[in-house]
């Protein structure tokens, strides 16, 4: 009987626990919202990563949620999710934009594999978005299918 009490005040304790991580979450979203810098100044720069990932997905036009991504799995040191977010960039800026690209390119450097970054380039340069599907597509949320069709029109 005394191990299932401490087994429910255990339970008891964790609820105030997950219910405060979950507005911790929630109020994260809302600040994103409304902050407009391009650098992300929270505490929890993953959370507002996944949260800028679903956006950029639901909203693949707006250009300043594509750069807080960029910068915010900069931030998180998240070679694959930089990959990914520039990635998704160059498929909504389509072949526009090459400065800026460049230059977010540049600043991820580092992280990103050397293979990687010269496909990139090469595609920025090119403007040719094929070359987009020798990439690790695995955290780019808007490729869908897009970089195969972009590859297919060129053959034929």
């Amino acid at each position: 009987m005394n191990l299932a009490v401490s087994q429910a005040e255990v339970a008891q304790e964790e609820r105030p626990v997950n219910a405060d991580l979950q507005l911790s979450k929630l109020q994260i979203m809302f600040n994103l919202q409304v902050d407009k810098r391009l650098i992300y100044a929270g505490t929890q720069p993953t959370v507002a990563l996944r949260y800028l990932t679903r956006l950029v997905a639901a909203r693949p036009r707006t250009l300043r949620n594509h750069i807080r991504r960029i910068y915010l799995a900069i931030q998180c040191a998240d070679s694959d999710r930089v990959t990914g977010a520039l990635i998704d960039l160059l498929l909504v800026l389509r072949g526009r934009g090459q400065f800026l690209v460049n230059r977010l390119i540049q600043q991820a450097g580092p992280l990103i594999k050397s293979e990687y970054r010269i496909a990139m380039n090469k595609a920025v340069d090119t403007r040719d978005l094929s070359r987009l599907a020798e990439l690790p597509l695995e955290y780019a949320v808007l490729s869908n299918g897009r970089c195969m069709q972009f590859s297919r029109q060129k053959l034929h």
